[in-house]
């Protein structure tokens, strides 16, 4: 599970990150150039342990992110100034960060055998 996790999340945080430097807006959500540069560091980060042998780093993957991005989501939903302006954080962004998160956890955390080979 969490290699699938990794490899999934990682592919769309690159393009969704790559997409970003291109067209500043992308379905009604506002991209600047720190989002886009994280989303693009931790989509290759999950590519590299998701496609990586074994198991170990997408178990790893998932679990760091997972917490970092329920975090972010957290963060924006109590509008964390430093947090919600530098990454033009909004109620969307919130619930997409969330959803990312809480499955990084459930990938990482419950994975079963499978995520720690």
């Amino acid at each position: 599970m969490a290699k699938g996790y990794a490899v999934v999340v990682g592919a769309v945080l690159t393009l969704v990150g790559i997409l970003g430097f291109v067209r500043t807006e992308m379905f009604g959500l506002q991209f600047n150039t720190t989002h886009n540069a994280i989303h693009v560091l931790s989509g290759i980060i999950g590519l590299a342990a998701g496609l990586a042998g074994g198991g170990k780093g997408a178990k790893t993957f998932a679990q760091v992110f997972g917490v970092i991005y329920t975090i972010v989501a957290i963060a924006g939903f109590a509008h964390v100034q430093a947090v919600t302006d530098m990454l033009m954080l909004n109620t969307r962004y919130n619930l997409i960060h969330v959803a990312v998160g809480v499955l990084g956890l459930l990938a990482g955390f419950t994975g079963g055998k499978e995520a720690t080979s």
